[in-house]
């Protein structure tokens, strides 16, 4: 008879040996980069030189801040924003593509993944194209007379972030709820709905949850990523409509560089959007529950 400890143990083998070179791969490339940072946050500097040590100062400088308690509030608020839009737009685009266009879901995935295919920054010039005062979008409400000169909002503005990082974000978003409705059998909305269940209550009572992983992985992409984007403010946000990230980005380059200033302002941002998630994904699960 083999022994029992023995036994458990080759059986915990066998199943942490796939996950050891993702997760050496994941504790070399973020979690040993992340300690490193928060590490260096309760640091000073001094000239050009870092000085070890263990300080809250950074921490105190940045909940002190009447600056950088605005641009956390804004960057809050856009985020929100942001994803209140893109996950909304991409759970209605997926349930069409499952549900209402079922044979051309994957032709329409396509669509939606083709922006993908070019870069980061062609996506963020396209968006500018757009929207700037003499863009296409101003350019044809005038020719069409429903405007006399061009919207200035458009353009260098909070509202110009939220568009681009919509158009950036979507087919991000639209990618796990798919997904996670492709599992979702036609049977369980029709019998709800031979029951009595109306539309809405279908949708929270029945869809919701079973796509509720897709939707706290859209919703994560569109909010963590619009939270800590810092590339699109600067080119059509312009200087009103900073976020935290630029001024992180700032901490990290330049003659007036604060490395610690900076990985501390990172690891408050990240706390903060991560009890944001949390808070909304609570109250998601517990709309579906009532």
């Amino acid at each position: 008879m083999s022994d029992p400890v023995t036994a458990s143990s080759q059986q915990a083998r066998r199943i942490l040996a796939p996950m050891l070179p993702a997760g050496t791969f994941y504790a070399v490339f973020f979690a040993a980069p992340m300690v490193c940072l928060f590490v260096l946050s309760f640091w000073t500097t001094k000239g050009f030189e870092l000085i070890p040590g263990f300080t809250l100062a950074n921490y105190v400088k940045i909940f002190t801040s009447p600056l950088h308690q605005a641009l956390m509030r804004r960057t809050v608020g856009v985020a929100f924003v942001t994803t209140a839009i893109v996950v909304p737009a991409a759970f209605a685009l997926a349930y069409c593509m499952r549900f209402v266009f079922e044979r051309r879901g994957q032709f329409i995935l396509q669509v939606v993944l083709l922006s993908l295919f070019s870069g980061y920054l062609v996506r963020i010039y396209a968006w500018r194209t757009i929207l700037g005062k003499q863009g296409l979008l101003n350019s044809t409400l005038e020719w069409t007379g429903l405007i006399d000169a061009p919207l200035e909002f458009l353009i260098y503005s909070n509202i110009a972030v939220v568009i681009t990082l919509g158009g950036l974000l979507l087919p991000l978003a639209v990618l796990p709820l798919y997904s996670a409705m492709l599992n979702v059998s036609r049977d369980y909305l029709e019998a709800s709905r031979d029951l009595g269940a109306g539309r809405l209550h279908v949708l929270r009572t029945v869809l919701l949850p079973m796509v509720l992983p897709g939707l706290r992985t859209a919703f994560a992409f569109s909010f963590l990523l619009a939270a800590g984007d810092f590339v699109t403010p600067t080119l059509v946000g312009g200087s009103q409509s900073l976020l935290i990230g630029n001024v992180i980005a700032d901490q990290f380059r330049g003659i007036g560089s604060n490395w610690p200033l900076g990985a501390a302002m990172a690891f408050v941002v990240v706390s903060v959007m991560l009890l944001s998630y949390l808070a909304v994904m609570r109250i998601i699960k517990w709309v579906t529950r009532w």
